[in-house]
């Protein structure tokens, strides 16, 4: 897993960057280009939430799912012009930051892992409860990346600490 944290942490900083650094001169050079702007995410059916209530739309709270149970809510796939929302509780096995961003895992092996990216721990610590609520993207079989995504500490019941 810290293997792929550091590809990944390569490639949001420079994704980060673009985005921060130059979004006029990219829309220039988009209209320069004839390029047309990026249509909106579509909307997944309400069936595709059924057996999945880990799952929501974006910016809607799912019921989050424990480390033992995701597995089984996991999708096939997702339509690449969709944004699918997943809500997980479990307890803390990596936190790491670069300075900008902060990578909070949960869930051991052999079970699925997932990668939450943030811009705050809000005081985790490795061993703590979390629960993380974000961006759903399956990586591999055993990997999910949320991002992106927010982390707080679990009070029980999936409610974030005020």
């Amino acid at each position: 897993m810290i293997g792929r944290l550091a590809g990944v942490n390569a490639s949001l900083q420079n994704r980060f960057r673009s985005r921060c650094r130059r979004p006029l001169a990219v829309a220039a050079l988009a209209a320069a280009l004839g390029l047309e702007p990026a249509l909106a995410q579509t909307l997944l059916p309400d069936s595709f939430f059924a057996g999945r209530p880990a799952f929501s739309q974006p910016e809607q709270p799912g019921q989050p799912a424990s480390c033992e149970d995701v597995a089984g809510q996991l999708p096939g796939s997702i339509p690449p012009d969709s944004r699918v929302d997943m809500a997980i509780t479990g307890t803390v096995s990596l936190i790491q930051t670069d300075g900008t961003l902060w990578y909070v895992a949960v869930c051991a092996e052999p079970g699925i892992r997932v990668l939450c990216v943030t811009y705050s721990a809000n005081d985790l610590k490795l061993g703590d409860k979390a629960l993380l609520r974000g961006g759903y993207n399956r990586q591999d079989r055993r990997h999910v990346l949320l991002d992106p995504c927010l982390a707080s500490p679990d009070m029980g019941g999936g409610t974030p600490e005020p």
